[in-house]
């Protein structure tokens, strides 16, 4: 098992063909487009990634499938680990982006992951429906997220290398 990435290179295995190496973030077009280019350069089509960036990407991605296609009916203990994760991520010392960002961000970041931690599953629903109880289906949360990592980006574009099951 790999520990962690070459900085100098990075390069994923999608399916059949394997992508150059790169070696920093392209910042290209707006945040959807940047976050696009993270997803097609460094998220693998199963298993972990390799680097911080993509790994934020990745997890982001997980867990609004699950809200908006399952209605977090699948939630399990690896989702509350993902949510642990972007914790670390965005707001700890353990990785360089809490230092960034001003702390009206952090606090914007903090309160929208614990609203992804904070729901009731539909099939626990009383009489009393309320959407702020609901799993979190909207997209403006999770591009919300994604663009403070882009915001980051912009600034550090260089690769974070990201052990295997460090964020487990």
């Amino acid at each position: 098992m790999q520990q962690g990435v070459d900085v100098n290179t990075q390069s994923v295995d999608r399916g059949s063909s394997l992508l150059m190496p790169v070696s920093e973030i392209a910042i290209i077009g707006n945040s959807a487009d940047t976050v696009l280019w993270i997803w097609e350069h460094l998220v693998p089509t199963s298993g972990q990634c390799q680097t911080l960036q993509g790994e934020i990407i990745r997890v982001l991605e997980l867990l609004a499938w699950e809200a908006q296609a399952n209605s977090n009916l699948n939630w399990d203990a690896n989702f509350d680990k993902m949510l642990l994760f972007l914790r670390r991520a965005f707001l700890s010392s353990d990785y360089p982006l809490a230092s960034r960002f001003s702390i009206e961000t952090r606090l914007s970041i903090e309160a929208d992951i614990n609203r992804l931690a904070h729901f009731i599953l539909p099939t626990e629903l009383d009489s009393r429906i309320y959407n702020e109880e609901l799993p979190y289906i909207k997209d403006d949360l999770y591009d919300r997220l994604a663009a403070h990592l882009v915001g980051y980006c912009r600034i550090e574009p260089n690769l974070i290398p990201l052990s295997i099951n460090q964020n487990r």
